[in-house]
This record gives structure tokens, C-alpha cells and sequence, in this order.
């Protein structure tokens, strides 16, 4: 289970970089996932550690050997790296059976028929497709060709899984069901993964990092909970989240109101600092009656999702009614057009400047967002 070290990382095709000066450190063990926008680079940074595509700049190293390096005119190919990389299509042989395919790998390498047979037999019985070995690629679902491409990576004892979307061809239900597989593999095998997915839920529910990418360049690295809950920028903090986080421009009649009212609590005070104001939706706590800190509102519509409630709240101003969304898990039971007193969470705040990075309550005028490079001790 190595370490892999990215540093100063960059990739260019002609005159524009697609990747942008990006230094990662993903630890044994981690299941760090790049997050992201179509076209932000993270799959690029993937096909670069799996030595697919030779760096523009910068340093790859694994296990603590430099594997790539333009500057020290270093390049260990593909197959001398030690990784698994399932594609997005699966990859997986047409003509060959679901067992010769998994075993192909093991081939290559000469591994002893005794030996081959024994570590097929165990990876294809922990992934459930024992009963498939003498099927085609073209007789099974979907979810069975991931497990065999799944099985295919892990049956030759990689150090690092590399996963390039692997679950975006799947229907919503096998979907959630290879998520739980996905994190039980990870747990049983322990193997380091690197997993590349535009779905900020696959993201929320399968890492232990997770890295946001917007432009060819790292956002904010944290785990889950630190992604969510204090967004390094704006960008983050609207690309995560569902229902998105609610943003309010300073200045407007309902950043007034709120500081008015005495909604925002401390964070009021700052508020002149700030460009834009973040309410996520799960932090507006609604009811009839007022009292200090609340803010008037109308209910405009109850739209429910199968397991919640969304409400369309609407700020009245003279000058523009503005729209909120809030989100419940109970029966709201008010009919549209009824005036609510809403109440915010304070860890559902967050204030951005005007070149959207967060600002804090401790020190308003530090920039929490990490500035490329950017380099992270390894956890364990």
C-alpha cells in the first residue's frame, strides 16, 4: 500500500494547461477521490500517476520512487508501477471468457498455474462472480462487468487501485449498490485507491479525502465532513452539496435584513468583508411564531422529493423578492402563502470575499483556500 506524491504536477496540451501546478499527497490506505467538473483535469492527474500520459511538469513518485519527473528525465512505464486502473468502459476483453479475463494479468506475469488458479478463485468469490467464470463479456449486466473489471485489477495485488468513473455507466439502483461494494472492498483489501467521479455523492459516501478540482487546479483537500461543512471557496461550497447551498450577494435587501434582524450572530460583524453570504438549506430551522434573530418570511411552495420536503421561501423586499430553499425530513405542515419566522444554524454560514475564498469568524481577513502548490502531510 504506497504513498503517491504529486508535486508541482502539470499538464499541457498546446498553449492551455489542463492541469495546473497540483501537489498531493494520497497516504497508504486513503481512498482519496478527485472531484470535479467535466474538464477540470482529475482524469488527466489519473492516466499521469497511471503513467498513461508523461507529466508537463512537476514530479510523480510512489512508494517513495520517482516515477515520473520531466526535469530529472525520469519515466517508469505503466506496467512497472505496481497500480490496477479500471476504466470507465470496463476495458474488458470480448472474445475471453469472465475468468481468462480476470486472470490475464497474472499471465503477463507468469504467475504459476497452482498460484493463478488459487488467487482467481479468491477474488472472484469475495467479489460474488464465481458462478460467471465460463461467461463472455457480452452475457453479462453491467454491474457483473464492473465486478470483473474490479476483479481483474485486484487479482494481481496492486499497491494503488486507480478507478476512472467506474460506476457512471450503471442505472441509479447499481449505482448505490457498487458504492457499498466499492467500501467494502476497500475495507477488506485496504488497498490505496485514487478514484476520479463528478457525482459529489459518490464522493461524500465512498472517500476518506477528497479532493475538489476546478480548472486544472486543487480547491480544497479535507475529508468529507471538512469538504461540506467549511467550504475552502465558493465554488466548493456550491459544486457541493443537493440541494445546492443558497448564495446571497452582500448589499442586497436580504444580506440587510439578516444583519438587521440579528440572524447572522457574530458573523454580521463581518459582513462588510464579504462578497457573497452561503446558507446551506438543512441550516434554515422554520416556524410561525418570532423572536430574536428571526427572519420574516413566506412559505411559496412544498415540493416533496420521496424522503424530504423542499420549501421555496421567499424574502419580500420593496426592491426584489428574493427566493431561498430550505429542505425537511418531516411533514412541514404550512400551506403556501403562510409567514414563517426562520431561524439559521450558525454551521450553516459561510461568508466569501470577493475573489471567492471563505472567510473565518477568527481572523476575517485570512484566506483559508490552499494556494497551488499545494502539499499535505500523509495520514494514517
Amino acid at each position: 500500500m504506497p504513498q503517491i506524491e504529486l508535486t508541482n504536477l502539470s499538464k499541457s496540451y498546446g498553449r492551455d494547461p489542463a492541469v495546473r501546478a497540483v501537489s498531493l499527497t494520497v497516504a497508504k490506505g486513503d481512498f482519496m477521490c478527485l472531484l470535479g467538473p467535466s474538464g477540470c483535469g482529475k482524469t488527466t492527474i489519473l492516466r499521469m500517476i497511471a503513467g498513461l500520459e508523461q507529466v508537463s511538469g512537476g514530479e510523480i513518485a510512489i512508494g517513495g520512487q520517482l516515477v515520473d519527473s520531466l526535469r530529472r528525465g525520469i519515466f517508469v512505464p505503466p506496467e512497472r508501477r505496481g497500480l490496477g486502473l479500471v476504466f470507465q468502459s470496463y476495458a474488458l476483453w470480448p472474445h475471453m471468457t469472465v475468468a481468462r479475463n480476470i486472470d490475464f494479468g497474472l499471465r503477463l506475469r507468469n504467475v504459476p498455474a497452482a498460484e493463478r488458479q488459487a488467487r482467481l478463485g479468491a477474488v472472484m468469490e469475495k467479489l460474488c462472480i464465481s458462478a460467471l467464470a465460463d461467461r463472455l463479456p457480452s452475457q453479462l449486466s453491467g454491474g457483473q462487468q464492473q465486478r470483473v473489471a474490479l476483479a481483474r485489477a485486484l487479482v494481481v495485488d496492486p499497491g494503488v487501485l486507480l478507478l476512472d468513473e467506474p460506476l457512471s455507466n450503471l442505472d441509479a439502483g447499481l449505482r448505490l449498490t457498487m458504492r457499498a461494494e466499492l467500501a467494502r472492498l476497500h475495507r477488506e483489501f485496504g488497498t490505496t485507491i485514487v478514484f476520479v467521479t463528478h457525482d459529489q455523492w459518490e464522493a461524500m459516501t465512498l472517500a476518506t479525502r477528497i479532493a475538489v478540482m476546478r480548472r486544472g487546479a486543487v480547491q480544497q483537500v479535507g475529508s468529507p465532513d471538512q469538504i461540506y461543512g467549511q467550504p475552502a471557496t465558493r465554488f466548493v461550497a456550491e459544486f457541493i452539496g443537493n440541494p445546492p447551498i443558497n448564495m446571497i450577494a452582500t448589499g442586497t435587501p436580504l444580506a440587510e435584513t439578516l444583519a438587521r434582524t440579528g440572524a447572522l450572530g457574530p458573523l454580521a460583524r463581518l459582513l462588510p468583508q464579504a462578497a457573497a453570504l452561503g446558507l446551506r438549506p438543512e441550516g434554515i430551522a422554520l416556524d410561525t411564531r418570532p423572536g430574536p434573530g428571526s427572519l420574516p418570511l413566506d412559505l411559496g411552495a412544498v415540493l416533496p422529493t420521496g424522503g424530504g420536503w423542499l420549501l421555496e421561501l421567499l424574502h419580500r423586499a420593496p426592491a426584489e423578492t428574493t427566493v431561498l430553499t430550505a429542505i425537511t425530513h418531516r411533514p412541514p405542515p404550512w400551506a403556501p402563502g403562510t409567514a414563517l419566522q426562520a431561524r439559521l444554524s450558525p454551521e450553516a454560514l459561510h461568508l466569501f470575499d470577493a475573489t471567492g475564498q471563505r472567510i473565518t469568524l477568527t481572523d476575517p481577513g485570512r484566506r483559508t483556500a490552499p494556494q497551488p502548490p499545494l502539499s499535505l502531510p500523509a495520514t494514517s
